[in-house]
């Protein structure tokens, strides 16, 4: 295949570097008091042994059987098809643009595939499965995010555009070699088949080892069709609440869909620093404007103290509070929703 061009990165006038840090990257808002934080040493000795040692109800989130040829019926004109492929990979298609989100197939969410969370459901098909993928979209690092044999497989089978965070082109150019690799720094756009990606920020943290913390830059995309009257996709990535969403609101515009995360949230003083609830997820939709809500991040690893089954459920009981019922949306994994303007 001859090499393409580089994909031409540009800079928005409020592009700043309040979230770097002398040492690599930092959440740039202040965290407001919960009076649930600095937990003494008996809170963090329980949440260990409830995490991995006392049982709990598992029941993983649904799946339904998906067709690869469904995948590459067209997508009309001023739609976009969404698919949930478990965890947050989901499978954006735009007339002419098959996006990957966080591509993670493996079995365990850990080192060598051998070690972390087992995955509680399987993918509904397999990576040679997929439509041709023209772009992959990489929110950070984590295992249960960025998986080397994934990108790997799809390196060789697709030979996508992946579009990372600062430090992330590094981890993918280790194990890729010369891949077609755009870094971008919250704040910064580029164009590819008809749409415009724009990096925006997270309230989260990165590193795969207790030496790299940090160190690499963590995001999340605002995907903007080129043509009129096309809907615009929010993909959060993985995140705690904060300012940032109103902030993409007000830059961005509001989008007509959010694939929203809404797992792993317990124990709040742990996981509120960077990670939603249903509640504040439903807040952050809200924040947003969003037409459409598609909860990601839950159902497929096992990652923290509430069972698989709380965040959807809470999630339902959040939204109707707010009078948002309807546009809240849980697939099963393989589940399709096809979004249009207003969501």
């Amino acid at each position: 295949m001859a090499r393409r061009p580089p994909l031409t990165v540009r800079t928005h006038p409020w592009h700043d570097r309040a979230h770097h840090a002398p040492q690599g990257f930092r959440n740039p808002w202040p965290l407001p008091p919960s009076g649930d934080e600095n937990p003494g040493r008996g809170q963090h000795a329980r949440f260990f042994f409830e995490f991995f040692l006392a049982s709990k109800q598992q029941t993983p989130a649904p799946r339904v059987p998906l067709d690869p040829a469904r995948l590459l019926d067209p997508v009309a004109d001023g739609t976009a098809r969404v698919t949930w492929l478990g965890h947050t990979t989901v499978l954006l298609q735009f007339p002419g643009a098959n996006v990957l989100t966080d591509p993670v197939w493996a079995n365990r969410a850990g080192p060598l595939g051998l070690g972390g969370p087992k995955r509680q459901v399987p993918p509904p098909l397999a990576i040679p499965d997929l439509p041709p993928i023209h772009a992959v979209l990489l929110s950070h690092d984590h295992y249960d995010h960025l998986d080397p044999a994934s990108v790997r497989a799809l390196q060789a089978r697709h030979a996508p555009r992946f579009l990372a965070p600062l430090g992330v082109e590094r981890r993918l150019r280790g194990w890729l070699g010369a891949a077609d690799v755009t870094v971008l720094d919250w704040g910064q756009h580029t164009d590819l088949r008809g749409l415009r990606v724009h990096a925006a920020p997270a309230r989260h943290f990165s590193g795969r080892s207790l030496r790299d913390r940090n160190t690499t830059l963590w995001a999340s995309y605002f995907l903007e069709p080129l043509a009129e009257d096309a809907p615009t996709v929010y993909f959060a990535g993985d995140t705690g609440y904060g300012p940032h969403f109103a902030q993409v609101r007000e830059r961005l515009g509001p989008p007509d869909a959010v694939l929203m995360p809404i797992g792993a949230y317990r124990p709040r003083w742990m996981m509120r620093p960077v990670h939603v609830d249903p509640p504040e997820a439903v807040q952050a939709f809200r924040d947003l404007g969003a037409g459409t809500l598609v909860a990601t991040h839950w159902g497929t690893f096992d990652l923290a103290q509430e069972a698989l089954e709380d965040p959807p459920r809470e999630l339902r009981d959040a939204a109707e509070a707010a009078g948002a019922a309807e546009r809240m949306v849980l697939l099963p994994v393989g589940g399709q929703r096809v979004v249009r303007r207003g969501g």
